[in-house]
């Protein structure tokens, strides 16, 4: 069922409970209003009856034209059958071609003769025995019957039109929700990731729409750097691989190449090999989103720093000074990624430092400092220093793929933090990062 087809069909149920609940209520207070107004209506007439007393009582004369002892024929109206019930148990007709009356105990009954139904009030005569007036209830029950069908037809037609309502408005409410899901459809057909989302309103319908808007630019993101990251890629590729067929194919030679020429052809093809090894170890990185398997917990910047520092000491044999100033102060990230984001800092900083010079690497609470007394970074550069595959033209003739800072700003933002890079006052540049701090 269509959500229309739901939104209408439960108004309409609402409308019919509704309906059916307000029938029967006003059914049986009617009802109920009704017997109480013909219970009234007996008892003043046997109130009227019994308070006629003396000479001259009323009665309707016998066969013989003696008075028979019965109220006066105004004290009856308007009951359709009444009777004086003696003590020895005679009893004496009221009102002509009325039916007889059970006789009964005192009180307020209703009672059925041949299918008629009648109410009945039973009292005390005040010549002795009893005084029975009936109503029969025809006229009661037409109303009733007539009652029945006015209210089962208003019952009807409010569920029809809430039915109706709800499907107008079913419609207005459901057709930003069916342009939604068309272009949603159209989009999923075509993959066009620019097609335009139609926006109605300020609700859940319009809040949902600019939510779907939100996650499809995100996709269009996406697919842009995943495009770019595959023709960068392959771009960078091509030069390595390039050199790589050119010295296989001088190998291929071997026997007609100088010792100390083969020497170096094998030199340059580990080093190519082990260039793309590590090109291809970070498309991967920044392909995947393999960070999300680590925990965030609380780390200490400065001891992470001073893990990398050991590391580089020891691969490169250059000076990396470590100077801390954050205490005993955490801050919560993946300890592994930012060990993998200040190793890359140190390596950009001692790759672009002269032989013979120290790196330092300045610590707080939330901040990692990364200095180095290189050439520093030229103005134009400094924008994109954290693109994926941007090189700079000094950064053209050094090692390297172009995509270590770019992967520490991967994981810097992953971690909640930013990334910057700038040139120092007295030569060469300082690129770090900031965390916010635990709490």
């Amino acid at each position: 069922m269509s959500l229309r087809w739901r939104i209408a069909v439960g108004l309409a149920v609402i409308a019919g409970i509704v309906c059916t609940a307000a029938s029967v209520g006003a059914y049986l207070s009617t009802k109920q209003q009704l017997l109480n107004s013909i219970d009234e209506s007996l008892v003043a007439r046997t109130h009227d009856a019994n308070d006629d007393r003396g000479p001259g009582l009323g009665g309707r004369p016998g066969p013989g034209g003696e008075r028979n002892g019965c109220p006066q024929p105004g004290d009856l109206q308007p009951s359709s059958a009444a009777q004086i019930v003696a003590p020895d148990g005679t009893i004496t007709q009221c009102i002509l071609g009325g039916p007889t009356l059970p006789v009964a105990a005192v009180g307020l009954q209703t009672i059925t003769i041949d299918g008629t139904p009648y109410r009945m009030l039973t009292s005390s005569w005040h010549e002795g025995g009893l005084l029975q007036i009936g109503r029969d209830l025809d006229e009661v029950q037409d109303v009733l019957m007539d009652m029945r069908l006015r209210l089962f037809l208003l019952a009807l037609g409010g569920t029809m039109a809430a039915a109706a309502l709800g499907w107008w408005l079913a419609r207005r409410i459901v057709r930003p929700v069916v342009k939604l899901r068309d272009t949603a459809e159209q989009i999923a057909s075509t993959q066009d990731l620019s097609t335009p989302i139609p926006s109605d309103g300020d609700g859940e319908v319009g809040s949902l729409a600019r939510s779907f808007t939100t996650m499809v630019d995100a996709l269009a993101t996406s697919r842009t750097q995943q495009q770019r990251l595959i023709t960068d890629a392959s771009h960078e590729m091509r030069t390595p691989l390039t050199s790589l067929r050119t010295n296989i194919e001088l190998l291929g030679r071997a026997d007609n190449l100088p010792e100390g020429q083969r020497v170096e052809v094998v030199d340059a093809l580990q080093l190519e090999v082990s260039e793309l090894s590590d090109l291809v170890a970070e498309l991967v990185e920044l392909a995947t989103d393999s960070s999300k398997a680590e925990p965030a917990e609380p780390v200490r910047l400065a001891e992470l720093a001073g893990d990398v520092a050991t590391r580089a000491v020891r691969r490169s044999g250059r000076e990396v000074h470590v100077t801390s100033e954050d205490g005993t102060e955490t801050v919560v990230a993946q300890p592994a990624q930012l060990e993998r984001a200040i190793s890359n800092l140190v390596d950009n900083a001692l790759k672009y430092s002269p032989d013979g010079t120290p790196v330092d690497i300045a610590v707080t609470a939330t901040d990692v400092v990364v200095r180095d007394r290189g050439p520093g970074i030229a103005p134009e550069d400094l924008p994109r220093v954290f693109d994926r595959f941007y090189r700079s033209t000094l950064a053209r003739s050094q090692p390297g793929s172009g995509l270590g800072l770019a992967i520490v700003q991967q994981i810097v933002e992953r971690n909640g933090g930013r990334v910057w890079a700038t040139n120092r006052p007295d030569g060469g540049a300082e690129v770090g990062f900031s965390l916010k701090q635990s709490s």
